[in-house]
């Protein structure tokens, strides 16, 4: 039950500013979305944009409103570190259903948060291509009651699908452990 908590925990970071065991569907080769089709160049303000309506929908326990901002044939990988670095684990999760339970597992376990670090980078590729680079650091109190801290980076891949700016993949490397009692 930890070892899903750590993930769930980790791709939620990714999600912000986004697990388990899942059987995944993959998606097919070929895809009717057409990807980078849109006229506006890939800026600094869009992505950032993009980043706020996601942390916003985290915030707010939107499943929904994380899924609109992630490509129908998206790819996550998460490694969390566990364990006092003893365990890794590793998950992979593609297309939009696997990333929906994710998130409402997390949304289910996580109780409250509070960031103690967070900064982003964005690299501008092209007109059509963005990375934007996520470090954060966060306490976390489960509806169970135990209390984590939790570091993460993350790098979201952003792309033009169907003209609007989105995340078409991302990985997340992080690492967590249970805070000890606080006085």
């Amino acid at each position: 039950m930890k070892s899903k908590f750590f993930v769930c925990t980790a791709l939620a970071f990714y999600l912000t500013t986004v697990a388990i065991p899942l059987s995944v569907k993959a998606m097919p080769a070929t895809s009717s979305v057409e990807v980078a089709q849109a006229a506006a160049p890939m800026t600094e303000t869009n992505i950032q944009a993009v980043l706020e309506q996601l942390k916003a929908a985290r915030d707010n326990r939107d499943v929904e409103g994380m899924l609109e901002l992630i490509a129908p044939f998206a790819v996550t990988v998460v490694s969390v570190e566990a364990n006092n670095g003893l365990s890794t684990m590793t998950t992979r999760l593609e297309g939009v259903d696997a990333h929906r339970q994710m998130l409402e597992q997390t949304f289910g376990q996580v109780e409250s948060r509070e960031s103690l670090r967070n900064y982003v980078t964005i690299d501008i590729i092209d007109d059509d291509f963005s990375v934007a680079k996520i470090y954060q650091m966060e306490n976390l109190e489960t509806a169970a009651g135990e209390s984590w801290i939790a570091a993460s980076q993350t790098v979201l891949r952003l792309g033009r699908v169907d003209g609007r700016v989105l995340v078409t993949s991302a990985t997340v490397d992080g690492w967590i452990s249970a805070r000890s009692a606080q006085n």
